[in-house]
């Protein structure tokens, strides 16, 4: 006979998942499952003190971000759990890449405090556990959150895509249903992680008001500073919107930026205009007009021959598919437009 699940951490969990749904940002289930688990492990985890390096003194702090990187996302990927967010940092975002202890005034979004206090509610009430306690609550979490799992296939058949097919494969995925920029924005995403390597590449949901950098795929420098950042736009781009993007770059201190144009429609903008204003500013500002070229650009820059790395351009896609939380569907057509199902 199975261990029971405590009702009121059920009802407790759906509440939250509810607010974080509301609220647009589901970072805040990140952060309490791996409450729960530092709690479990340890009665004595300071749930609070977060940051080792802040907490100095403190016998009881614990990194949450690397228990969440280290231990919650792998376990949550095996178990089938949706702890709110698929990337492999959930908690390298805003309010937590900022905060030195939980509760320290970190500014959160009007639109997120609702589940972000509620969130807090729920800590103050772990901090006070057995471990014990804290395991019946993380069963709850995980069997409620366990119905939230989106399920997206796998397909390891032949690949059907070439290098010089890849950008019409690009094309047709994005335009079939743009998902508010989700899948232009994994495509832009997968393919840097070819060219620089996952570890360096970020890439938030979109619309994410905690995102720390500007445009909505980042690369860090190997020493860890942000070194590009990119605004992927599947809808037509007017030259004021290079301008709006080029300051916000510099505010945040990125020297090099770049806009992808994807728009089928998109018309040509001042290019001598923009470069010109981009060097006063000292800002470096590239423009890729439609996927042709970036995918070009990408896979020529990489470490391996283009025949070599498509294939390693196919699997990063989709995995970028998933880490933004595009539909199922979207998975399917990219399986659907570079790989043969060979079962057939």
């Amino acid at each position: 006979m199975g261990l029971l699940v405590d009702p009121g951490w059920t009802r407790k969990v759906e509440e939250l998942s509810r607010l974080c749904e509301v609220g647009g940002s589901a970072t805040h289930i990140a952060f309490l499952v791996t409450a729960m688990l530092a709690k479990s492990v340890d009665g004595a985890a300071d749930l609070f003190a977060i940051k080792p390096t802040h907490s100095e003194g403190n016998q009881n702090t614990f990194s949450a971000r690397t228990l969440c990187h280290g231990v919650v996302v792998p376990l949550a990927a095996e178990l089938g759990v949706n702890i709110g967010v698929n990337g492999r940092e959930p908690l390298n975002n805003q309010p937590y890449f900022r905060m030195t202890s939980l509760g320290d005034g970190t500014p959160v979004s009007s639109r997120a405090r609702p589940a972000f206090d509620y969130m807090v509610g729920l800590v103050n009430e772990l901090q006070r556990y057995t471990p014990a306690q804290a395991r019946a609550a993380l069963r709850a979490f995980i069997a409620v959150r366990r119905r939230y799992q989106t399920i997206y296939t796998t397909n390891n058949g032949t690949l059907t895509v070439t290098w010089a097919t890849l950008a019409t494969a690009i094309q047709r995925l994005v335009t079939e249903n743009s998902e508010g920029g989700r899948r232009a924005q994994a495509v832009v995403a997968g393919l840097f992680d070819v060219f620089v390597g996952p570890d360096r590449v970020e890439s938030g949901r979109i619309n994410d008001p905690s995102r720390h950098y500007p445009g909505d795929v980042a690369v860090r420098s190997v020493v860890g500073d942000w070194e590009k950042a990119v605004e992927v736009r599947d809808k037509s781009v007017s030259d004021s919107d290079v301008y709006i993007f080029g300051r916000m770059c510099l505010a945040k201190g990125v020297r090099e930026a770049a806009i992808v144009l994807a728009a089928p429609l998109q018309q040509r903008l001042n290019d001598d205009a923009i470069a010109a204003w981009a060097a006063n500013s000292g800002l470096g500002m590239t423009l890729f007009y439609g996927w042709p070229y970036f995918v070009d650009q990408a896979l020529f820059w990489s470490g391996a021959s283009k025949p070599e790395v498509v294939g390693m351009a196919v699997a990063t896609i989709e995995a970028r598919l998933i880490a933004v939380q595009a539909s199922p569907a979207s998975v399917d057509t990219w399986h659907s437009l570079t790989r043969a199902d060979d079962d057939i």
